[in-house]
């Protein structure tokens, strides 16, 4: 392996600088992912969080696409859904995530070429983004899993090197700890910020026999003024998805609205 050069270090300095420094720093992911993208560059890429539902293993993902000013557009942001809700359990990285390991790895060291080509994931999310190789980022600390992030390449411009695994781990050690950091500093103040409209939205939702879900999008809804669209890339659902839930929700509750259902918990 080559030995990284003196503006590579600088260049991880500042990545790690950012990092600790940054005090909304899961809502500055996709600044994260074009940092990265200038250090090893990629494709595509996507940050994903930990399902803390139970109900997959990832969610809220974010993308960065290099040269794109829009960013991902509704068929990349499907693509992403779709490999959560239907191939996420065929991914052979998920033990990693499950056994709460930190790890850096090229696919292609884990599974061979002729044997991800079966996969749904390759066949339909990689095609979205013409991606062949890619690099799993698993951070993990104290044996809790935090996030995965992936790196995808075309073919055209070939697999990740020796180097650049070695450079993401010593970013992924930091972003490790930073995460885990955060998520005890977030799990303090939310036990904190339970609201009156916090003990209305469970009152209705237990009183009219709500699922864990249903609840979670009746938050969304009504706490948060979300639009379907930003409520199924939270929840990382599809459209079909959510109007099911809101569908069952509407029934139980008794209204036909978003407006009747804001009513509900209100009164």
């Amino acid at each position: 392996m080559k030995k990284l050069e003196q503006r590579e270090w600088a260049f991880i300095d500042d990545i790690v600088y950012f990092i600790y420094s940054n005090d909304n720093f899961i809502n500055d992911r996709k600044t994260f992912l074009s940092y990265i993208n200038q250090l090893i560059p990629n494709n595509f890429s996507v940050f994903h969080m930990p399902d803390k539902t139970g109900e997959h293993l990832l969610c809220d993902p974010i993308i960065y696409i290099p040269g794109e000013a829009n960013g991902a557009n509704s068929s990349h942001i499907e693509a992403i859904n779709r490999y959560i809700e239907e191939y996420e359990e065929e991914d052979f990285g998920k033990w990693i995530m499950l056994v709460g390991k930190r790890d850096v790895y090229r696919e292609m060291d884990l599974i061979d070429d002729d044997e991800i080509r079966t996969t749904g994931y390759f066949n339909d999310t990689y095609a979205a983004f013409n991606i062949k190789y890619s690099l799993q980022v698993i951070s993990a600390f104290n044996n809790q899993f935090q996030a995965a992030i992936v790196l995808g390449r075309s073919k055209e411009n070939g697999d990740f090197s020796d180097k650049e695994i070695y450079m993401m781990e010593l970013i992924n050690r930091h972003l490790s700890l930073k995460l885990y950091q955060d998520s005890l500093k977030n799990n303090t103040e939310n036990n904190h910020a339970y609201t009156h409209l916090d003990e209305k939205i469970m009152k209705m939702a237990d009183k009219c026999m709500l699922t864990k879900r249903e609840t979670e999008v009746v938050f969304k809804v009504v706490k948060e003024s979300l639009t379907n669209d930003e409520i199924c890339s939270s929840l990382c659902i599809a459209g079909h998805t959510l109007n099911k839930h809101l569908s069952n929700i509407y029934i139980k509750c008794d209204v036909n609205s978003r407006v009747s259902l804001i009513h509900k918990v209100l009164s």
